[in-house]
């Protein structure tokens, strides 16, 4: 006989509070000693097809250029070399489309990062990324 009163759990986690915790934990790979962001792209079909976090591009050590966010001169911080979160989960997507794709990130994405999203968009197809959700309050961001 079964046991019909084993019951499903309750207290899981709902696609967008799930997706946007990957974000928050791919945040932790950041070396920015001041901020870190994560950000998670997921189809239509609930898949993950893009992390990324913000960091050094490729190939650059993280222990040779500065993580400074002031110095005299600019080149001796961090701005002029870090590449943003969105910007790593769109060139690290493992799929040529994104159509329909939903973007989680930890901070609400800067307007350099929401050009790249639109433009992301514009490069692979219509409507690619329909939204951000803010890493503050959860809440979807703006259309973009």
């Amino acid at each position: 006989m079964s046991d019909i009163s084993c019951k499903k759990r309750d207290d899981y986690l709902e696609w967008p509070e799930y997706f946007m915790a990957v974000a928050f934990l791919s945040a932790q790979r950041s070396k920015d000693p001041s901020s870190q962001v994560g950000a998670c792209i997921v189809n239509t079909e609930n898949k993950i097809v893009g992390i990324g976090y913000n960091g050094m591009p490729n190939g650059c050590s993280d222990d040779l250029l500065p993580w400074r966010r002031t110095a005299e001169n600019k080149l001796d911080t961090k701005y002029p070399y870090v590449c943003h979160a969105e910007l790593n989960a769109i060139m690290n997507k493992n799929s040529a489309d994104v159509k329909g794709c939903s973007m989680y990130v930890a901070l609400f994405p800067c307007n350099e990062c929401a050009k790249l999203i639109i433009q992301a968009d514009e490069e692979v197809g219509s409507g690619s990324v329909q939204r951000a959700v803010c890493g503050l309050c959860g809440q979807p961001a703006h259309p973009l």
